[in-house]
């Protein structure tokens, strides 16, 4: 009867065996279909997981059971995942269980706003423009009290930074003020001081250099110096930006402005240079380190008039012959008049 019993249990055990033999030749087949990438976001669950993976799954049943055999569930890790075709389950799962993410691209463009720099932030990571202000505007507060939603913008240098698409919306604000840094480096700081200048004070100037020139650096460099010139005669800047973007404050951001009304130039409003001398409060834009640089190094002039040159995009005409300066922007509102710029 003992040898009649252990008949079944041998069988069984060995049907165990086999199946589990099974198992695990079949993890270590390819199952990956394609090539891709799945993002996983903070807090999904393993069903959420596995809509994103079947589409590029042959068997998606038996990477289920796997994962679900290794307590995958319970233990997902947010990100993004590269899928890789012919790969066996077996690797794809160790992988996603080691957090084993692809860097992303996180691309900081010249913004006018605070809000269009979270907006397109949270485009690229895992975290929604309204935590990045609240991120953001927490970090201002505790760092200074006096810093606003205006303000707080020379903080953010435009740039192309690799990051995980994980990144939440504090490491984004910590991960930007470590880049800050490593601008504001000990030299730049001396050459602001050597202006007398405020860090403030340069991204400011230099966030009208970047929408007023060219990307050219000695281009940037004499629009900064003409700038600086006006500034040091305690003249009015009248730069055409200020008044668009104080135009565009009252008006909406989503018009297209391809010139400045002479109305425009009489706005009160206090980012408008043509009625309010000195600097605008804060920048206009988030301008990049060669816009910086430019008022950090300006080019050696001592002209205070200077318009669009016409024969040459993204370049001006400078002068210190007021009718000359009249000449020449007579000669630019032909050019615009001409080709029915409005």
């Amino acid at each position: 009867m003992q040898k009649i019993r252990t008949i079944p249990t041998f069988i069984a055990l060995c049907v165990l065996g086999l199946m589990s033999s099974c198992t695990f030749i079949e993890s270590f087949k390819g199952n990956p279909i394609k090539d891709g990438f799945v993002y996983i976001p903070r807090g999904a669950n393993f069903d959420q997981v596995m809509d994103s993976l079947t589409p590029y799954l042959q068997n998606p049943a038996f990477f289920r059971k796997l994962a679900e055999e290794d307590l995958y569930p319970s233990t997902i890790k947010s990100g993004k995942y590269k899928i890789v075709a012919n790969e066996s389950s077996r690797s794809l799962l160790n992988r996603l269980q080691d957090g084993a993410q692809e860097e992303v691209r996180l691309q900081i463009k010249n913004h006018p706003t605070l809000f269009h720099m979270a907006s397109a932030v949270s485009k690229q990571i895992d975290a929604d423009s309204i935590s990045i202000i609240q991120s953001v505007m927490k970090w201002a507060n505790a760092k200074d009290s006096t810093l606003t939603e205006e303000t707080v913008k020379q903080y953010f240098i435009p740039e192309t930074y690799f990051v995980y698409w994980n990144m939440s919306a504090d490491q984004f604000v910590e991960r930007m003020e470590k880049e800050y840094k490593k601008v504001w480096n000990q030299k730049r700081i001396d050459e602001a001081r050597a202006l007398h200048m405020t860090p403030l004070e340069v991204v400011t100037l230099a966030s009208i250099v970047q929408l007023e020139s060219s990307d050219n650096f000695d281009e940037q460099q004499r629009v900064a110096k003409a700038y600086m010139n006006r500034l040091d005669k305690d003249m009015r800047l009248e730069a055409d930006p200020t008044s668009i973007y104080a135009y565009k404050l009252e008006n909406g951001f989503d018009h297209k402005i391809q010139r400045v009304y002479y109305k425009w130039t009489q706005s009160a409003n206090e980012y408008n240079t043509y009625r309010n001398k000195g600097l605008p409060p804060a920048p206009i834009c988030l301008p990049n380190v060669k816009a910086i640089d430019a008022v950090l190094n300006p080019a050696n002039h001592d002209y205070i008039f200077f318009v669009a040159d016409p024969d040459k995009p993204g370049y001006h005409l400078y002068t210190n012959d007021y009718q000359e300066h009249v000449k020449n922007a007579k000669k630019y509102r032909e050019w615009i008049k001409a080709r029915d710029i409005k």
